[in-house]
């Protein structure tokens, strides 16, 4: 992530040549368009622990290390933070090591033969911009089907507001606001960067259900609060660890859509002082 305080981007530079190292500090350093705050791990376990206790903008990648060496690290770091931009670092010209980097999730490959500070500078800003555009597109392309799935898509009419009938956004607007309230409250922890995933305690969400049940609510209308929720957190926090709300929020749509199978199969009403 982009350091809030200084501006800088984060960069994690995996290499265990210190000579290297130095090398790459120098280059990123004689261009002041962009500042980068550098990590440096010499393993490839040491980045990885490092990857699991901070977010980076970009990791630079050194192939061979001493605990790991060709496209298995590239892999690695790609199995732990599969949204990363990567950068391959390499004493190697090898195009066919390349292309395997390339086709294992790296956004570019250099030879160390061939660095200067601005195709380094280049490829760094190059595999972020490339990974942000492939995450807004997912994101667009995941907001779209919870759009196409969710009730807003469906008439609705004067009648069926008037009725109280119908998805609980029109039925029930005020009970609806209050429900998509707190649901975005379970969604609050991962924005403020309190937790590294999002997870709802289970009373919590059984609460948060119930009151969906006894409202009436289906399918539709807990897509509906999930959907209006995550749009909330979007349009208050615009930045892109925000915008993986998207995709983290996913495992907690599901969750919620069991809970609230349970609530009408089992036909348990859970009342909450």
């Amino acid at each position: 992530m982009t350091s809030p305080l200084t501006g800088t981007r984060i960069l994690l530079l995996v290499e265990d040549n210190p000579g290297d190292a130095q090398m790459v500090r120098e280059l990123l350093d004689e261009s002041q368009r962009d500042t980068y705050t550098v990590m440096h791990a010499p393993r490839l376990d040491e980045a990885l622990r490092t990857l699991e206790a901070t977010e980076v903008d970009v990791v630079v990648l050194d192939l061979r290390l001493p605990d790991a060496e060709g496209v298995d690290t590239v892999r690695a770091v790609r199995a732990l933070r599969g949204q990363l931009p990567i950068v391959v670092l390499t004493g190697s010209d090898d195009e066919r090591l390349a292309l395997a980097c390339i086709d294992a999730g790296a956004q570019d490959y250099l030879p160390k033969s061939d660095v200067t500070a601005r195709n380094l500078k280049r490829a760094i800003g190059y595999s972020i911009t490339r990974r942000r555009e492939m995450q807004l597109r997912e994101m667009e392309e995941t907001l779209a089907g919870y759009r196409a799935m969710s009730s807003r898509t469906q008439g609705t009419s004067v009648t069926a507001a008037l009725a109280k009938s119908g998805a609980i956004s029109v039925s029930n607007p005020e009970a609806y606001q209050r429900i998509v309230g707190d649901y975005y409250r379970l969604l609050e922890p991962y924005l403020l960067r309190e937790s590294d995933h999002v997870r709802a305690p289970r009373a919590v969400a059984e609460q948060l259900i119930t009151v969906v049940g006894d409202h009436g609510g289906g399918p539709r209308d807990l897509l509906d609060i999930h959907l209006a929720a995550i749009e909330r957190a979007m349009s208050l926090f615009d930045d892109p660890h925000s915008r993986t709300i998207v995709f983290e929020a996913r495992l907690l749509a599901l969750e919620m859509m069991g809970l609230l199978v349970d609530y009408y199969r089992v036909g348990h009403r859970r009342r909450f002082e």
